[in-house]
This record gives C-alpha cells, sequence and structure tokens, in this order.
C-alpha cells in the first residue's frame, strides 16, 4: 500500500507541476518579451505554459527506455536547445517558431502513446524540435547571455527529469486507454495554443 501511495503522490505532483502555470504562456507576443541573467533563464521554462508542457513531457518519453537512450535523449534535447538558442540570437524570429514550439508539445503527448521501446527512439528523433524552444529565447534575449543560458538550460533539464516519472506512471496504463489520454493530451495543448 505504501509503494502504491509513494507512486500516486510521484504522479499528483508531476501533474501538479504541469498544471499550475496554466495561464502562463511564454511568448504572447504582447509587448516587450525580452530575457537576461541567470533568475530569468530559471524561470522562464518554469512559467511558461509551453516550454514547461513540452519538456516535462519530452521527459516522460523517456522513462521506461534504456540508460543509453536517456543518455542520447537529453543529449540531443541539449544540443537541439542550444543550437536553437545560437541560431534566434544569430537570426532573429521567423514566423515558424510558435508553431514548431506547439507541434513539439503535440507530438511529445502523441508519442506517449507508443510502447517505451519505440519512444526512446521517437525521442531521440523529435528532440531537434526542441530547438525551436531555443530560438523564441535566443531571439528575445538581451543581458546576460550566459546567466540567462546557464539558467534556462538548467531549468530544461529539470523539468525534463520531473517527466520521467510521470511517463513511468504513463506507461503502467493499457496501450489504448494511452492513446485516448495522449489524444486528450494533444487536444488541450491545441486548445491552449488557441
Amino acid at each position: 500500500m505504501k509503494h502504491l501511495t509513494r507512486k500516486a503522490s510521484t504522479a499528483a505532483l508531476t501533474l501538479a507541476a504541469v498544471a499550475l502555470p496554466a495561464a502562463a504562456i511564454a511568448h504572447t507576443g504582447e509587448g516587450a518579451h525580452v530575457h537576461g541573467g541567470l533568475m530569468a533563464g530559471l524561470t522562464h521554462p518554469v512559467t511558461g505554459m509551453d516550454h514547461l508542457v513540452a519538456l516535462v513531457l519530452f521527459g516522460a518519453l523517456l522513462a521506461g527506455t534504456t540508460l543509453k537512450e536517456k543518455q542520447l535523449g537529453f543529449a540531443a534535447a541539449g544540443i537541439s536547445l542550444a543550437a536553437g538558442f545560437a541560431g534566434g540570437i544569430a537570426l532573429g524570429g521567423h514566423v515558424a517558431m510558435e508553431w514548431l514550439i506547439t507541434a513539439s508539445a503535440l507530438l511529445f503527448a502523441a508519442a506517449l502513446a507508443f510502447p517505451a521501446s519505440v519512444r526512446g527512439k521517437a525521442a531521440c528523433a523529435v528532440a531537434f524540435l526542441l530547438g525551436a524552444h531555443g530560438w523564441a529565447h535566443g531571439v528575445e534575449m538581451s543581458g546576460s547571455l550566459a546567466g540567462f543560458g546557464a539558467g534556462f538550460m538548467a531549468s530544461s533539464v529539470l523539468l525534463m527529469l520531473a517527466g520521467l516519472p510521470l511517463g513511468q506512471q504513463i506507461q503502467k496504463i493499457a496501450p489504448a486507454l494511452r492513446a485516448v489520454l495522449a489524444a486528450g493530451a494533444a487536444l488541450g495543448l491545441m486548445l491552449l495554443a488557441g
């Protein structure tokens, strides 16, 4: 009973962490939305719903995969975020950036329906979509590049790690129900995206 309660608590806390800032969208297009400094880097992925959802779902995809797949997935995600960040600084905004951010969350949600044996490979293959998240912040960068970048990457990794227990709980659900949950998550994310 204690073991089941701990698992339920872990799942509930993870879901609460995902749902808490429901009203926060990272890139609303209103006003000057710029970033700079370590604290801004640490807090933005947690307070922007689009980043929060995508990063936690990406981590959930890696649950139940082999250690090598987890390592490759986290490495691919880190490289993609960093490359996107650099691209945003160097090249500026792009009309497809917000669409790619939304698409990443939808794709990660849909991939949760797959068994773990497939999800690890899928996560590595679609990690490039996380580059859109880095890109958005590179475009909006002002102030301390090193501070913001370090905080952004640290917070992003922690959110992906927070997704692992969520993914472990989801993997225990029957495949048909996982597909329904994934479809519901994707629909909810589309509604949030407007």
